[in-house]
């Protein structure tokens, strides 16, 4: 018998501490000459106060002491006594539902345990709350009287039940933890915290499996160091195929016999393991340590109690797992069905676009946004001068570019087929100057194809984040443009019946159309615009010179190619009448439209065309024209008109501003 009769200690608010605390229990109620059973009881009521008071306690209270929780262990007669105080907020234990298991399965409520458990276990058990000083709970256990045999085995069968109804039940509370995707590593900590106290032991561990790498590694340790010891274990194949081939979960021989695990731990560290499995799959391991009270008999275990729970285990860590597969699913659809619909919206945007010189800023737009892309180009391939008309260019690139200065130009082209670089230090087929301009090393590059035909190239690169380009971006540009070769092709349809068959420039009649939208637009948004005509001096006169009316329609063509290869792609150029040329510049103030007059100008003045021993060197007058809100599209036409002849009239060979 215990001369010690008082006992007061604190307990840290800290994970496991309750499973210390027991250790004081354990020896102080053997001392008082307490059955095995009677402390197990105890033991179980013990945590769960603990674990109460832990919930309750303040965390940062000024007064440190406060934040810890006090117990007293009392020895009266054939009484202990257990008081558990706290200083949190206290709680209404009569509120407290009553659980029962088999609604607990179906509820979503899953609180109440604890306190039916002291209820049940101990002699007394009454919860004195004092808000906001606290709660108080005070236990009391008797020690048992010499009974029957008979009636001893059913009491203490009884006794086994009630634990094993506990634990079930609070393991219910942490699979549904689980279930809501909540921390794996913290659900089976506490089952693992439950468990011990049961059983009476303070140190464990659960290894978890990784089927992959064939490997185990220690996620959640108490006491046992296996983390410091043992963080990693790869057993043998003929170890994993023993395991698989015995029924029960009981593999402690199995395991010990391991010489990688017999190394890390002493005989006396391990008295138990048992595999973590659901049907075949494996996993992991339940690894239990020696019980709190250490005798010269061999340990007792509950071996059918260990293999429930060790299925319990299982079965928890194996729903977590289907849950968080079933998460990364739904997101995965629900990244995707985002996706489909960007890109069904994208792909209205892009059919309804009927003007090829908008294209391009719609469709840059889109990539950038579905991509996060921080450069794109799109060249337009010109089929009467065999070159790409590169247009929303940011990246430093040429106006145009033939079909195979570009190596990445050169091989899309050649081989009709999209490219996708995610590394390009290790992509050989890609190494020239200007891929030192890319942010990145990741870039897509993809022909706009319809019937065998490349109407278009579209380059992203520099894409935000780590800056690479996965398989499924890559699908999804490639889907991008296929929609945008049906949109380019119609496009171009549609440009012929607003185009002249001479020169390939839109008609006059278009020019008027366009001419009036642009008014109306730069009205709406507040825009400038300006206007070029250009004609060519004395025209007729100089064909009749050289003899060469069989050329007329050579030269306007010449004309109007060289125009339209000057100019930038969102200026539109026109076929004005004859020998006459007009451009709309969008967004262009008069600065802006004299620089491209200027070189225009020049460009064209150096235009020659021979016609045997004689040569067609015609001067050109350009006039320019910014729009005034006071005008409407025929005035606007009209005024730089009379400009052009004007300045032919004068001599020509001019720009008239």
């Amino acid at each position: 018998m215990s001369l010690v009769s008082h006992i007061f200690f604190k307990i840290a608010n800290t994970k496991d501490s309750e499973l210390e605390a027991c250790e004081y229990l354990d020896l102080f109620a053997r001392k008082c000459g307490f059955s095995t059973e009677t402390i197990d009881e105890m033991r179980l009521a013990f945590i769960e106060a603990i674990i109460n008071a832990k919930e309750h306690a303040p965390k940062d209270l000024p007064d440190a002491e406060k934040n810890d929780i006090h117990v007293t262990l009392t020895h009266t007669g054939d009484n202990i006594e257990i008081c558990i105080r706290d200083y949190g907020k206290g709680f209404d234990p009569s509120v407290v539902e009553k659980p029962d298991i088999r609604k607990k399965i179906k509820s979503s409520y899953k609180r109440g345990w604890g306190l039916m458990l002291m209820e049940k276990l101990m002699d007394g058990a009454d919860i004195t709350s004092m808000p906001p000083s606290g709660t108080l709970i005070h236990l009391v256990k008797k020690r048992l009287a010499t009974a029957e045999p008979n009636e001893a085995e059913t009491a203490k069968e009884q006794k086994r039940f009630e634990r094993l109804k506990y634990i079930l039940g609070s393991f219910i509370d942490l699979s549904s933890f689980l279930c809501q995707s909540k921390n794996l590593q913290s659900g089976l900590r506490s089952m693992l915290r439950i468990l011990l106290g049961t059983i009476g032991v303070s140190r464990g561990a659960i290894y978890t499996y990784n089927k992959e790498h064939e490997q185990l590694s220690c996620f959640v340790d108490i006491k046992l160091r296996a983390n410091a010891k043992l963080p990693l274990l790869k057993l043998s194949s003929e170890t994993l195929e023993k395991i698989s081939k015995k029924n029960d979960a009981a593999v402690t021989d199995i395991i010990k016999a391991d010489s990688i695990f017999h190394n890390a731990f002493k005989d006396d560290q391990i008295e138990q393991v048992y595999a973590l499995k659901t049907d075949d799959d494996l996993h992991g391991f339940l690894i239990i340590g020696g019980k709190l009270h250490k005798s010269d008999e061999p340990q007792d275990f509950d071996n059918e109690l260990l293999t429930i729970i060790a299925r319990n285990i299982s079965s928890a860590i194996n729903t977590y797992n289907l849950m968080e597969n079933l998460k990364d699913i739904n997101s995965t659809l629900d990244k995707r069905l985002t996706e489909l619909d960007k890109v069904r919206e994208a792909t209205q945007i892009i059919s309804s676009e009927l003007e090829v010189e908008n294209l391009p800023a719609t469709v840059d737009g889109i990539f950038r946004s579905l991509f996060g892309i921080r450069k794109f180009s799109m060249t337009i391939f010109d089929p009467t001068d065999k070159h790409f008309t590169i247009c929303n260019n940011d990246r430093g690139l040429p106006s145009t570019i033939d079909m195979w200065s570009s190596p990445v130009t050169k091989y899309v082209v050649e081989h009709k087929e999209a490219v996708l670089v995610k590394d390009l230090k290790t992509d050989p087929r890609f190494q020239y100057p200007r891929c030192k301009n890319y942010a990145s090393d990741s870039f897509v590059v993809i022909p706009v194809i319809t019937h065998g035909e490349i109407l278009a190239t579209v380059n992203l690169s520099d894409k935000g984040g780590d800056g690479t380009f996965t398989e499924r971006d890559f699908e999804l540009c490639k889907l991008l443009c296929g929609q945008l070769a049906i949109a380019l092709k119609n496009a171009n349809l549609y440009k012929q019946g607003i185009t002249d068959t001479l020169t390939g420039m839109y008609t006059n009649h278009y020019f008027r159309l366009r001419l009036a939208q642009e008014i109306s637009r730069l009205r709406r948004i507040n825009s400038q615009l300006a206007l070029i005509i250009i004609g060519i001096d004395n025209f007729n006169k100089h064909i009749e010179e050289i003899g060469a009316t069989n050329l007329k329609d050579m030269i306007i063509k010449k004309f109007g190619s060289t125009i339209k290869r000057v100019i930038r792609f969102n200026d539109l150029a026109c076929r004005f009448e004859g020998d006459k040329y007009a451009i709309i510049l969008p967004d262009t103030t008069n600065d802006g439209a004299l620089i491209a007059a200027e070189k225009l100008f020049n460009t064209l003045k150096t235009i020659v065309i021979k016609n045997d021993s004689k040569e067609f060197n015609a001067s050109v007058s350009i006039a320019v024209l910014q729009y005034n809100v006071k005008m409407d599209a025929n005035e606007f036409i009209d005024v730089a008109e009379r400009k052009l002849i004007q300045g032919q009239n004068e001599g020509g060979n001019r720009i008239i501003s």
